[in-house]
Formats: C-alpha cells, structure tokens, sequence
C-alpha cells in the first residue's frame, strides 16, 4: 500500500473522529438530557446494565472531576465504547483497503485497548487536577475566610470576598437566595458541587466556626488550614511514590533489555573461544 494513501486514510479517519467527538460533545453540552443519539429504551438498558457495577468508584471520580458535560457513569463507558470500536473499525478498513498480507490481531487488541481506556484515564487526569487545583484554593480562601471573620464581616459576605481569588472555588458559591433561604442545606450543596475531600473539611469547619467565639476562631481555623495542608502534603507524597514505582516500570527493564543486547556479541564471542579451546 502507497504511503501516500494511508496517510490519507489516517487523516480521513482523525478528521471522521473529531467531528464525530465535537458534534457528540456539543449536542450533549446542550441538551438537557444527553442520550447520545440513542432511543430511550435502548439508553434504559444501557443505564441498568452499566449501573450494575462498581458504582462507588465511578460516583467519586465523576464527584472530583466535576462531572464534565454533565456526563455520568453510562454517558463516559459509552464514550469508551466508542473509542475502542472506532479504533478496530479504522484498522479493518485499512486491512480491506490496504489489502494487508496478515491481519494485525495484536496491534488492533492492543490499540483498541489503549483507545478504550483513553477517556477513563483522561477523566482520571482531570479529576487529580481539579482536586489540586480546588485544594489550593480553599487554603487560599480559608486563610482570607477568617481574617474577614474577625474582621465582623456578615457570614455570607465573608464567603463571597474570600472566594473571589480563587480559579474554580468561586464558581460554587451558593447564591444569596440559596443562602437566605437555608445556610445549612446551601453548605451541603456546596460540599457536593466540589466533590472533593477537602471539601468536607472546609464546610465541617464553617459550620463549627459560626458557633465559636473570637478567640476560639483563629485557633479552629488555624487547625482546618493544617488539615487541608496536610492532604496536600500526602496527595504530593503519594504522586512522588506512583512517579517512583512507573519509572522503575519504564526505565528498568529497558534498561536490562539494553544491557542484554551490549553483552550478546561478547556472550557469543566467549561461546566460541570455550568451543574452540575446550572441545
């Protein structure tokens, strides 16, 4: 096959995905209900049978990362789905219109599985740095929180400004009529939105502060500033130590392939001289 023509295919097929991708993505961005152009019998059994499973696990990812798109757990696996079929349908056409010798079973398992796994570790991805970013920012804000507190600013007006620094916390502030109408409820709201450990902390220590007095304030937060900087500590000890464990399953057996392959010729020549000289 003419390298000129699977460029062509390879560039036909990238180009079908990414319109496939941003016209699927667009349609759910504003639909209020994405079904991903499925009836909706066919997308209840989809939901029953995905919901089957490890829903904990999904139901926390999907929490850190904010739920992008508003996806949830059926909407992401269809999207794996997809992916890996996309790939296998790619490399079928190239085989037909290649006309390949051997068909590369290997290859397409391999990058079918790849391709499946891309949006759960893309999601993966996501989450880790929407949680580093939210966790920075609710030290940042607890630290303005409180000095507004003791400042005898109103509650509500000292969550708002100690927010406006921030890069995603700000976006889930409750609004004022949530905030009149129940502080409690709007606290928890705002907990679920973030989605993330810290989260718990931070709402935990605004609710106890309310009923602390001036000098108690600075102490309790004090204490919820080190608890949140204590996470951040262990999530970053717990990065370096996944960082260690995939350079050694990376960098490791590639470097005893490599010695291997140096001492094969000398492995070889010393088989002949034991040969030449012992028999």
């Amino acid at each position: 096959m003419p390298l000129v023509t699977l460029y062509i295919f390879v560039a036909l097929g990238s180009l079908f995905i990414f319109i496939m991708a941003f016209s699927i993505g667009k349609y759910l961005v504003h639909a209020q209900k994405p079904k991903l152009f499925i009836s909706s019998a066919w997308w209840g059994k989809w939901e029953k049978a995905v919901h089957s499973q490890d829903e904990e696990h999904w139901e926390k990812l999907l929490s850190r990362a904010g739920r992008p798109f508003g996806w949830g757990k059926p909407e992401w696996v269809f999207a794996q789905v997809i992916s890996g079929s996309a790939v296998c349908v790619l490399t079928v056409m190239w085989v037909w219109v290649g006309r390949v010798d051997s068909f590369p079973v290997l290859s397409m398992c391999l990058a079918a599985a790849g391709s499946f796994l891309l949006p759960y570790f893309g999601l993966k991805m996501w989450a880790g740095r929407r949680e580093e970013i939210l966790s920075t920012d609710i030290a940042r804000f607890i630290n303005r929180y409180v000095t507004l507190l003791e400042n005898q600013v109103p509650v509500y007006s000292a969550m708002v400004k100690a927010a406006r620094p921030t890069r995603l916390l700000k976006e889930y502030i409750p609004t004022i009529s949530e905030w009149n109408k129940d502080p409690v409820e709007a606290l928890e709201n705002f907990k679920r939105k973030l989605g993330v450990d810290d989260a718990v902390i931070l709402v935990s220590g605004m609710r106890t502060i309310e009923q602390l007095s001036d000098a108690q304030l600075g102490l309790t937060m004090q204490r919820l500033e080190w608890a949140v900087d204590h996470r951040r500590m262990f999530r970053h000890r717990k990065k370096i130590k996944s960082l260690g464990i995939g350079y050694s399953v990376i960098v490791y057996p590639a470097f005893y392939i490599g010695l291997l392959v140096a001492m094969f010729p000398w492995y070889k020549l010393l088989t002949e001289i034991l040969d030449k000289y012992l028999t």
